[in-house]
């Protein structure tokens, strides 16, 4: 399996195992400190690794069209269903390296640029920003008393730094 494949479907596992330890209540609460909950966070990955998914089928991803579905940031169920769907479809999909392009519009009052990528690219940005995201959970996690595994919410190169 290609690396960044492996370490895409290692970081859901990972997320998926945090997601399987805490309560429900715990997942949707939101911390004043931060403003957000664990949940909404979740959601907001999720929806990345499905604007990924989606676009490989019509070779464009743009990552503004989320869906921000509320029940992903409330339903820790249903975001382990959902990350697991994408973890079936790492496992069971032939990824190539393949050219694609990219949207994401950070200045409304500017035209969206269209920028061309390649899927293993945007894999090392769905991993780099799942796991800036991990950091943020992990801070939530810690705030309201529980635990995250050591390596939950560091980058690979940042553990094998630390090794």
């Amino acid at each position: 399996m290609d690396p960044i494949i492996a370490e895409n479907l290692q970081i859901l596992q990972q997320g998926i195992f945090l997601l399987e330890s805490i309560t429900n209540e715990r997942y949707k609460q939101k911390q004043e400190i931060l403003t957000s909950s664990i949940g909404e966070h979740f959601r907001h990955i999720i929806e990345h690794y499905e604007l990924f998914w989606n676009g490989l089928n019509v070779g464009h991803i743009d990552y503004d069209k989320r869906n921000r579905n509320p029940r992903l940031e409330t339903d820790r169920l249903f975001a382990i269903e959902s990350m697991e769907q994408y973890v079936s479809l790492f496992q069971t999909q032939n990824l190539k390296p393949e050219k694609i392009s990219i949207s994401q519009n950070y200045n409304p009052n500017e035209n969206v640029p269209i920028i061309p990528s390649y899927t293993n690219r945007e894999l090392q940005f769905l991993l780099s920003h799942t796991v800036h995201h991990y950091a943020i959970i992990s801070i939530l996690v810690k705030l309201d008393g529980g635990v995250v595994s050591k390596e939950f919410g560091f980058s690979p190169a940042t553990l094998f730094a630390k090794t």
